[in-house]
């Protein structure tokens, strides 16, 4: 692909990237045209980077693939009867737990007949629909920077490869290459260095700035005869949580004994001393967290932000030859737990916008900006302003006490929270929590199946 030139270029190789390049390239195949559409992804192998698991509002299949469901993959196999058929929130203290009656829940926190799935899977199983297409995915590629050239996104460059630790070029080098594109989409996920530097590099930030949590998972492996049981979800309230620290946890069905098991803590913590590990294995051993688990293995590990600031925090999502979608566009609704959906809505609304621009011959904003009209069409942004403020009501300094019954009524006041940066909330006060994990950062990265050589360049420089 050196300084070669493309029609478009798409990064990011997870739903919303998959969605876009499978959308868009159905309909240029219908009208007979030949345009090329190129997904590159920085991971090697497709879904490596997704982190599995996701509890999924799946109707926006229906339209992106009609007849997935009589797919004979054994992915679509397993995914399409694996609905929530136990929908539970409990609040938790260190000893107890009861659980919330659905009465008092917003509808948004339901999850009732949806459906439970990986996302590295479905990232897998996307791939192999959008290459039947005629849609090229390329893994292993890292990019640097978008460049841009007299306000106009000209294409992506590439990373250098074969550098050594200190720097040095090493026998294996390779110089960064350019990709150059008609337009070039976004779609590197939640806080991707990509779509963040240049959202910042081109000032398309609202005054909101983006907020995020960390969600920290593990896959565990439960016995034949475990006290889970099966198409079961469960949400947690409270512990290990502090009421000013965002989040909770939550435990869901993957199939075959698997359960996906994390804790969600919101990135505007104000302890100094706040370790997520430690805190998982607080949630880990609650008494009712720990007979739910009894018996269990760790198959994998991971972690990922969430981008959670909402339809104020927004930036601008089209330019010059363009687009950003996903998480990466800060896509993702609160009130619901859920970004899936939007992603893949998302990357249509963009595919429908760039297939008109593909047409037309122009890529410019004018034609571009299109975009943001389909993702009110599709919904997209309709349910984002309905949970407008569901996170800023946990930024007071009640917390939960306030957060938790604001966002029942925060749809219906015509409020615009403003917002501060998530490190901006850091204090010297600590949790003086005394205990050790018994996963450490060390053994969780292990876990997660991070590998690099140990003579690489370091690619996250502070």
């Amino acid at each position: 692909m050196s300084d070669s030139k493309i029609n478009v270029l798409i990064v990011g190789a997870g739903p919303a990237g998959l969605a876009t390049a499978i959308h868009l390239k159905k309909q240029l195949n219908a009208a007979g045209r030949q345009e090329s559409v190129v997904v590159i992804d920085k991971a090697p192998k497709l879904g490596y980077h997704s982190l599995s698991g996701a509890v999924f509002e799946s109707d926006c299949l229906d339209e992106l693939l009609p007849d997935w469901q009589s797919d004979p993959d054994p992915f679509v196999t397993a995914f399409k009867d694996n609905f929530v058929e136990e929908d539970e929130i409990h609040f938790l203290t260190p000893k107890w737990h009861f659980k919330l009656p659905s009465l008092v829940l917003p509808g948004g926190m339901k999850h009732k007949g949806d459906r439970m799935v990986s996302v590295s899977r479905l990232s897998e199983w996307l791939g192999k629909k959008a290459e039947a297409l005629g849609v090229e995915i390329y893994t292993g590629f890292s990019v640097r920077e978008v460049m841009v050239e007299n306000n106009r996104v000209t294409g992506v460059m590439l990373g250098e490869k074969g550098r050594g630790h200190d720097g040095r070029e090493k026998t294996n080098f390779q110089p960064a290459e350019k990709i150059f594109a008609d337009v070039t989409v976004l779609a590197d996920g939640s806080l991707g260095a990509v779509s963040t530097g240049f959202i910042e590099k081109m000032k398309l930030s609202q005054p909101n700035p983006q907020i995020y949590s960390i969600g920290i998972k593990q896959l565990l492996k439960l016995p034949d005869n475990n006290n889970f049981g099966s198409k079961r979800l469960i949400h947690t309230l409270g512990y290990p949580n502090r009421h000013r620290v965002f989040g909770g946890g939550f435990m869901y069905d993957m199939g075959d004994n698997v359960l996906a098991l994390g804790l969600i803590l919101g990135l505007d913590w104000p302890y100094a001393d706040l370790n997520p590990d430690l805190e998982m294995e607080l949630f880990k051993a609650q008494p009712f967290i720990a007979k739910l688990i009894n018996g269990h293995e760790i198959l994998s590990t991971g972690a990922k932000t969430l981008p959670e600031g909402g339809y104020y925090s927004l930036p601008k999502n089209y330019v010059n030859g363009g687009l950003i979608i996903g998480d990466a566009a800060g896509f993702s609704n609160v009130s619901k737990l859920k970004a899936l959906h939007l992603a893949i809505k998302s990357g249509m609304a963009a595919a429908d916008a760039l297939n008109d621009a593909i047409v037309s011959a122009d890529f410019s904003e004018t034609t571009l900006q299109a975009y943001a009209a389909n993702l009110e069409t599709r919904g997209v942004t309709g349910e984002l302003k309905k949970s407008r403020n569901a996170r800023q009501g946990f930024t007071t300094p009640l917390g939960l006490y306030f957060g938790a019954p604001f966002t029942l009524i925060q749809h219906l006041l015509p409020l615009k929270w403003k917002l501060k940066a998530d490190h901006k909330h850091l204090r010297t006060g600590k949790l003086n929590r005394t205990q050790q994990p018994e996963l450490d950062r060390a053994a969780f990265v292990g876990f997660s199946g991070a590998m690099h050589e140990e003579d690489e360049f370091p690619h996250v420089q502070i």
